[in-house]
């Protein structure tokens, strides 16, 4: 995996967690795909958008989807580095929380 990619991988895995262990991870979820709506209807082109708003909108209303949500958003296939690469998950991390998961990335990289 290129740097770019581990380093998405290792935000996406920060918002994950944050996500998954929230009392209502639907909040993140529809705001999410309210972003994700919004920016796919401005960018038509943009495939990943229109499929983030499909799986989200499926993890909104299934557990199992959810659980499909949430096995994308760590996966180190290309498809999922594809995926990350238009993320619909911006404000999910607080900056504090972004530069954690930067740091605690940089040391495993460097290792």
């Amino acid at each position: 995996m290129q740097r770019q990619d581990a380093k998405s991988l290792a935000l996406f895995r920060a918002i994950e967690a944050k996500i998954s262990e929230s009392d209502d991870p639907r909040i993140y979820l529809r705001r999410a795909r309210e972003w994700a709506a919004h920016f796919s209807a401005e960018r038509p082109e943009d495939i990943w958008l229109a499929e983030w708003v499909a799986r989200l909108d499926a993890a909104l209303i299934s557990e199992e989807s959810l659980g499909n949500l949430y096995t994308l958003m760590l996966s180190g296939d290309q498809h999922a580095i594809e995926m990350r690469a238009s993320s619909p998950f911006p404000g999910v991390l607080t900056q504090k929380e972004r530069t954690a998961a930067l740091r605690a990335f940089e040391t495993e990289w460097a290792a």
